[in-house]
């Protein structure tokens, strides 16, 4: 009787500690996506004071931006060279 009760309690032990790692999941993730999104908006923060007090920083985006083509018909044509031949 003593064996058949304690395997009922360790199986019961075992049955409960099973059931409650979903709970032990969301208490260990919950700081962390909270430390992470504050640091995202932290992050976010100071790009855009950073923007803000650098003056022409857009300017170096917009060039950065324009497509090769645009380039192209930017830059004045070179006449090519006729080509000789010996």
């Amino acid at each position: 009787m003593k064996n058949i009760r304690r395997t009922l309690m360790a199986l019961a032990i075992a049955l409960m500690a099973m059931s409650l790692q979903g709970c032990l999941t969301s208490v260990v993730t919950a700081p962390v996506k909270i430390v992470y999104g504050a640091g995202k908006l932290a992050v976010k923060g100071t790009a855009a004071a950073v923007r803000a007090v650098v003056p022409d920083g857009d300017d170096k985006k917009k060039d950065d931006t324009q497509s090769d083509s645009d380039r192209k018909s930017q830059q004045p044509e070179q006449p090519q060279q006729p080509q000789t031949t010996p």
